[in-house]
């Protein structure tokens, strides 16, 4: 199995107030280009060092923990280098993304996104992981090794744009097995 899945991981409730966040800060310096040769914006290249993500970032970041047990002792607290381990993405109509793998933040770990559509797109904007399409719905937490599987995006198509936010970690391949054998 590549990825976990989730359903329903997040209220409607803490969805909107995520999605209010992007969609009042998406044409602001706390969003950069994506570099993924997209129609994409993101906070994970932001030059801005001083914004905030509300506050149920960090209770959804700890629920993931809690849910995943991701303690310290296991991650030694390291994390990848964005702003409180989350990024904050909005993806115009247009937005693809090119096939990557994403690089190893510290060695001896992969590289794990759990990532939350808020707003889906109207028609496209899906998981493209190892080949397979994996259509991503909205409040799902998806999680899979980033640094490990080929991932890319089909294209975003019609009005919506899709907001996601990713919450990565840093865990070892023994830690991934026992999750992947667990759920």
């Amino acid at each position: 199995m590549n990825l976990l899945r989730f359903p329903n991981f997040i209220s409607d409730s803490e969805s909107q107030e995520l999605s209010n966040w992007i969609l009042q800060n998406k044409n602001t310096e706390i969003f950069q280009d994506a570099n993924m040769k997209g129609n994409r914006v993101t906070t994970r290249y932001s030059t801005n060092k001083e914004f905030t993500y509300p506050k149920v970032v960090k209770e959804i970041r700890t629920r993931i923990v809690n849910l995943l047990n991701l303690c310290e002792e296991e991650c030694n607290g390291i994390y990848p280098p964005f702003k409180n381990g989350a990024v904050a993405s909005c993806a115009f109509p247009g937005d693809t993304c090119y096939e990557h793998i994403d690089p190893v933040w510290h060695d001896g770990f992969y590289t794990l996104h759990c990532n939350v559509i808020t707003q889906a797109p109207d028609f496209g904007g899906n998981l493209v992981l190892d080949g397979v399409v994996e259509p991503m719905n909205e409040r799902e937490l998806v999680c899979y090794l980033v640094s490990k599987l080929p991932h890319s995006t089909t294209l975003v198509e019609g009005n919506k744009e899709r907001l996601m936010w990713v919450f990565g970690f840093c865990i070892k391949d023994n830690k991934w097995s026992a999750l992947v054998e667990k759920y």
